[in-house]
């Protein structure tokens, strides 16, 4: 079960249920203009008086179409989700949302004061060439990196630890197409959410 949650993360791929890679398809959600009602306020104000109701109906639909408009915008994008490829050790994150491909696109950052769930203590470009090794071997390669960095940022060797840790690794295309190769390591307390950082935790 931890070996699981070990390896795969949404996006990019996370090591157990979780994929971190190159998620290139992220496009952001066009706005659509509400026309029509603007029209037909128009039209209906031409007959009593053309001109004015003309001028005056544009200046009172605009504001309806302000509101609407930025009410799609917090909803379209979360202002705490973050690119997955802008994470930096020291980042903290709540629980993440895959891709339907199991990948990871965006992470929702938080500030590390305020509970959270995860907390990334380790970024490293694994070796390889031009050619993906496999998500096997990429997940072991970026698993051995997670352990040997835990007690440097813990403070205590991960088997005797209580905390876990969980990997965001590239994936085929991305490490075949767009050179990615950073491997991330995210440290997390299996009792629950923690607020601050874990560095030098000894727990």
């Amino acid at each position: 079960m931890l070996s699981e949650s070990r390896r795969l993360l949404p996006g990019r791929i996370v090591l157990g249920t979780f994929a971190a890679g190159a998620a290139l398809s992220l496009s952001a959600c066009g706005q659509l203009p509400l026309l029509p009602p603007a029209l037909s306020g128009d039209s209906a104000d031409e007959s009593p008086s053309p001109e004015p109701a003309e001028e005056e109906s544009p200046e009172v639909e605009e504001p309806t179409d302000d509101p609407a408009g930025t009410e799609e915008l917090p909803d379209e994008v979360d202002p705490d989700d973050t690119d997955v490829f802008t994470l930096r050790v020291g980042d903290c994150l709540d629980e993440m949302d895959s891709n339907p491909d199991e990948t990871v696109s965006e992470v929702p950052k938080v500030d590390c004061e305020e509970p959270h769930d995860f907390e990334v203590y380790e970024a490293t470009d694994l070796d390889g060439d031009s050619t993906f090794p496999g998500e096997e071997e990429v997940a072991e390669l970026a698993d051995e990196m997670c352990v040997d960095a835990f007690e440097g940022f813990v403070g205590m060797e991960w088997e005797e630890s209580t905390l876990e840790y969980t990997t965001l690794f590239p994936t085929a295309e991305g490490w075949e197409d767009h050179n990615d190769r950073e491997a991330l390591c995210l440290v997390f307390d299996p009792a629950g959410q923690t607020e601050g950082t874990l560095d030098n935790a000894r727990f």
